[in-house]
């Protein structure tokens, strides 16, 4: 869909910003991982980020499974 609009993006999608800030690369054993902060040292897995079909069928990195850095 394109918008032909003079408004900027920001105005437009102003939530996309803020997730993206939130987010961050953490590799587990090799395997690339887009990871949000849930609480104090706990991650959320949002992405799996690797091109390997092996890395989907791990399920500690499927989306919304929880890794703890301690």
């Amino acid at each position: 869909m394109i918008l032909y609009t003079l408004t900027p993006p920001e105005m437009i999608y102003p939530n996309e910003n803020q997730e993206v800030n939130q987010q961050k690369m953490y590799y587990l054993d090799g395997i690339p991982l887009l990871v949000e902060n849930d609480l104090e040292g706990v991650y959320r897995v949002v992405r799996v980020m690797s091109s390997d079909p092996s890395h989907y069928l791990d399920d500690r990195c499927t989306p919304g499974a929880k890794i703890s850095f301690s």
